[in-house]
């Protein structure tokens, strides 16, 4: 067998005849594939997620399983434990799609496509070459895929019963999440030994416990909850209805583009934006004028996704006006009354209405029943009724109409 042949080998192996784990813990609701992996390996004494990984007989050395984890490899690890492929598959990141991103594959994935497909604060076409600005080259990029180290909620690791349950969570290492739904506390970065231990970034030096939570405003928990519902459920309830998970991702990212947007780039829209960032408090960063949303430092991503929070919320209680057509999504319907029409009478059916084409009808009847029977009265019909014939086709076919409906033409 050639070295060529050997990947090919190990993927043909039959997994079947190797055996269950023994102890193999239940994924966590949220949890990152390799997360798993590692609480798995913290069941034995001696064994690591490597050795897990080394034991299913599969090429897995440069591989981001929580990216995409190859089918054989998911197929295998489904064999070794009580999970289906398919429930591992939704802790990686290509489970998620096309909710989330369209495709893990960067050639797949276009940022304008994703990013601008929607309108909400401003008009579509406004501010073209600003937005090409913050386009970053082909092939280079994924929605929400930014570079941040592990967070978590430093209260939620505090309700945990046992040490075993501690988990990285796919939803808190992408920026679309600032905070713990749960909590309504910011996400703290961290490093995670997953069924072991947590080392928080902001743990006062020579404590024992972690600092004190930050809490978040109002508009970032609820926008937060909302990508929670639509990540866990497949779908969310805005103003204007229920939409599909992609939807309110790309919505939601349309208006983290749009906040980015300069003030002199946007005209008279310049004011509904200034209102946005003078209500959070904040200055908007001057790099996002040229960096997308997803290059930004975790400080920068914050600031804009409370800006896109505010945003969102001030369009749907109709407190700013907003020009894109995206915006009717997230403002309530305005009440349609329905005519209730008029009850039915039990005493006597009601009189169909009658217009002028009833009376004609009627003497066509009478005047096709007259020509069955008068022949002066058929000639007459055919002589009227040829008055529409082009050609000597169109008088043999009105020949035969007359024929059908019983009408002789052997006069003299």
């Amino acid at each position: 067998m050639t070295p060529a042949d050997a990947p090919a080998a190990h993927t043909a192996l039959d997994h079947s005849a190797h055996p269950r784990w023994p102890l193999h813990p239940q994924p966590l609701p949220g949890e990152t594939l390799t997360s798993w992996l590692a609480r798995t390996s913290e069941q034995y004494s001696s064994i690591t997620a490597a050795d897990l990984l080394d034991g299913l007989g599969l090429e897995t050395s440069g591989v981001d399983l929580d990216r995409h984890t190859p089918e054989p490899v998911l197929s295998a690890l489904a064999q070794r434990s009580t999970c289906t492929a398919e429930r591992l598959r939704e802790m990686t990141l290509a489970g998620c799609t096309p909710w989330l991103l369209d495709s893990i594959d960067l050639t797949e994935c276009d940022f304008d496509t994703y990013v601008h497909q929607f309108s909400v604060l401003l008009p579509a076409g406004l501010a073209m070459a600003d937005r090409r600005r913050r386009t970053p080259p082909a092939g280079t990029w994924l929605p929400w895929v930014s570079t941040l180290t592990t967070r978590a909620c430093p209260l939620c690791i505090d309700d945990l019963d046992t040490d075993t349950d501690i988990a990285v969570m796919m939803a808190h290492q992408y920026p679309i999440l600032t905070s713990c739904t749960k909590h309504l506390c910011r996400l703290e970065f961290c490093a995670v030994v997953p069924g072991r231990l947590v080392f928080w970034d902001r743990t006062p030096p020579g404590a024992d416990e972690h600092a004190s939570p930050i809490p978040v405003a109002a508009a970032v928990a609820e926008i937060d909850r909302r990508s929670v519902t639509a990540l866990t459920s497949g779908s969310v309830e805005l103003g204007g209805g229920r939409v599909h998970a992609a939807v309110w991702f790309r919505l939601l990212r349309t208006v983290v583009d749009e906040v980015s947007t300069p003030l002199v780039r946007t005209g008279w829209w310049a004011k509904p934006l200034s209102a946005i960032w003078k209500s959070t408090g904040c200055s908007r960063p001057l790099r996002t004028a040229w960096v997308p949303f997803e290059d930004l430092r975790w400080n920068e991503q914050s600031t804009v996704m409370l800006a896109a929070a505010t945003a969102m919320i001030a369009v749907e209680n109709d407190e700013i006006f907003a020009g894109g057509a995206g915006a009717a999504l997230l403002r309530p319907r305005s009440y349609e009354p329905v005519d209730p029409g008029t009850a039915p009478s039990r005493s006597r059916s009601p009189v169909p209405a009658r217009s002028a084409w009833d009376g004609v009808i009627a003497a066509i009847d009478a005047a096709v029943a007259a020509a069955r029977v008068d022949s002066d009265a058929a000639r007459s019909l055919f002589g009227f009724a040829r008055t529409g014939c082009r050609t000597e086709g169109d008088v043999d076919e009105l020949a035969y109409a007359f024929v059908e409906l019983g009408i002789r033409l052997d006069w003299d």
